[in-house]
């Protein structure tokens, strides 16, 4: 291991690499043990040397984006973390020609991966665009936004895609249409193949700017009234429960909500260590102040088990575990 990190070093620069970095200062949640090696891509061209690096050399390694959805191990990472700060963004507005001037109906939205997803929320609504405004207030980057398919209510962000640019474990650039990402709730095909998402193309429609704002701060305040954004978390823990209503004439899938189980079990407020299931979000685990990952991991644990002595249902966690547990 000791021969591929000098490898590295000398490949990505001695300078642009640190050592033994607190992980605990890149997540939402405040929690991470230190990463052996750390860079930080600040563009395209960086994310992809470090990536295809990494692999020449066979490292582990992972790319970090905002640090939402995720929990990092109190041991930390073996390998190297890449921090991806690629923030590109291009808008090619479509239309009709008319007097000369383009009557814009839509456009084409490209944004690189490491966008933040609020910034991008905020420009397309300022290039009066429709379809992101749902997202005003999520936490982290465009990147993690397509891996786990963010939603708010019915509005999934794979509804307003194009394509999807990624690089795989050759390091080789490919192109994946939306169908063709097998979105679905809180996935995308990329949570199978592991590949780095380098690029998103939306296709979003012309609207009314002051009223998309509206909508948007709609949104957010509805957000900041109903979850602990005072308090560090990875965002929900848990994912809804789906069932198939067999009483449905159309035999419907319905969702119940991981949030409504674990309060009508009497969670809200339980806590390990400083870990603590929130009393304002059930879904939402915080982090009262030094919590560990092994805290959330046991209370994840306990969580689960009180909700199937209770309800017989059995919840699956939505955040990503990084590095040794």
């Amino acid at each position: 291991m000791k021969q591929k990190y000098t490898e590295l070093i000398s490949s990505l620069g001695e300078k642009r690499i640190k050592l033994n970095e607190p992980l605990s200062t890149h997540t939402y949640i405040k929690i991470g043990g230190p990463a052996d090696l750390f860079f930080e891509a600040s563009n395209l061209k960086e994310l992809k040397l470090a990536v295809t690096t990494a692999q020449e050399v066979n490292l582990p390694y992972v790319v970090l984006g905002g640090g939402s959805n995720i929990l990092l191990s109190d041991k930390g990472y073996r390998g190297l973390v890449i921090k991806n700060k690629a923030d590109g963004i291009k808008i090619e507005k479509k239309g009709k020609v008319k007097a000369k001037n383009l009557i814009v109906d839509k456009a084409g939205v490209y944004a690189e991966s490491g966008v933040l997803t609020n910034l991008l929320v905020r420009r397309t609504i300022a290039e009066e665009l429709a379809g992101l405004e749902y997202f005003l207030g999520i936490p982290g980057t465009i990147g993690g936004a397509i891996y786990n398919n963010s939603h708010f209510k019915k509005q999934q962000i794979s509804d307003l895609v194009s394509e999807v640019v990624v690089l795989d474990k050759q390091g080789v650039e490919k192109t994946y249409t939306k169908d063709q990402m097998q979105f679905s709730y809180d996935y995308s095909i990329l949570q199978q193949t592991h590949e780095v998402i380098l690029s998103v193309t939306f296709l979003l429609k012309k609207a009314n700017s002051p009223k998309l704002w509206l909508k948007a701060e709609e949104f957010a305040k509805y957000r900041t009234a109903t979850q602990p954004l005072n308090y560090p978390s990875s965002g929900c823990i848990f994912k809804n429960i789906k069932i198939l209503n067999a009483n449905s004439p159309l035999k419907k899938v319905e969702s119940i909500s991981a949030g409504y189980l674990i309060e009508k079990a009497g969670l809200k407020g339980i806590s390990v260590g400083k870990a603590e299931v929130s009393s304002k979000h059930a879904n939402f685990i915080i982090n009262t102040g030094g919590a560990t990952a092994k805290d959330v991991l046991d209370l994840i644990a306990l969580v689960k088990r009180q909700v199937k002595k209770k309800f017989n249902y059995n919840l699956e966690a939505e955040i990503f575990q990084i590095g040794e547990f």
